[in-house]
């Protein structure tokens, strides 16, 4: 399988901790979209993650690709639901995976923002306030012990907010939320998949 990525992005990186903790192997494919229009014949909405499995078939968006390379590394990240009683677990686990990927797209649209000439400042403060929302709302969570796709979503997030905004100081006010991502920081795939520039 081939991932297409690159070493910055919050949602590849779930892609990548998923893999790893289940010991599944990807070949990582290093991409910038943005410069590279002839990634579109992967992924034609030019997105990162995108995954070409081995016969050729391609899958885009994080959510989708985490939940196949669960299922075919027998992975538990998804709770599920049985004919006999529904897993409350699968709904915190979707949403908290949802508000991970929120806290993602609004860091990433920040960051993209800040490029632009002129910067559009009451855009960019939109997805601040965005992002800074969704960190006072997890401040208020009990994450599961055994890490989920909310977990793993909430996890990369932060850990993209703290390499592209490394002057907000959203830890020192939300003192469950910083302890809890600290712990969490010690798994191994979070240290094999650290962010750097792409």
């Amino acid at each position: 399988m081939k991932l297409y990525g690159n070493a910055a992005s919050p949602f590849a990186r779930k892609c990548r901790v998923i893999a790893h903790e289940l010991g599944l192997k990807l070949e990582e494919i290093r991409t910038l979209p943005m410069q590279e229009p002839e990634f579109r014949r992967i992924n034609p909405l030019g997105k990162i993650p995108a995954l070409v499995l081995d016969d050729g078939s391609v899958l885009i968006d994080s959510p989708v690709i985490c939940e196949y390379l669960n299922h075919a590394g027998g992975g538990n990240f998804f709770p599920g639901m049985n004919i006999f009683k529904q897993n409350n677990g699968r709904w915190k686990a979707l949403g908290l995976a949802a508000l991970g990927d929120g806290i993602a797209d609004a860091a990433v649209a920040y960051v993209i923002l800040g490029r632009e000439n002129p910067v559009p400042e009451a855009a960019r403060k939109r997805q601040m306030d965005t992002v800074l929302a969704a960190l006072d709302a997890l401040e208020r969570v009990n994450f599961a012990k055994d890490p989920t796709i909310g977990e793993i979503s909430i996890g990369c997030a932060l850990g993209y907010v703290d390499f592209r905004l490394p002057d907000l100081d959203w830890k020192s006010s939300r003192p469950k939320l910083s302890a809890w991502y600290a712990k969490f920081c010690d798994y191994p795939s979070m240290k094999a998949t650290v962010p750097s520039a792409p």
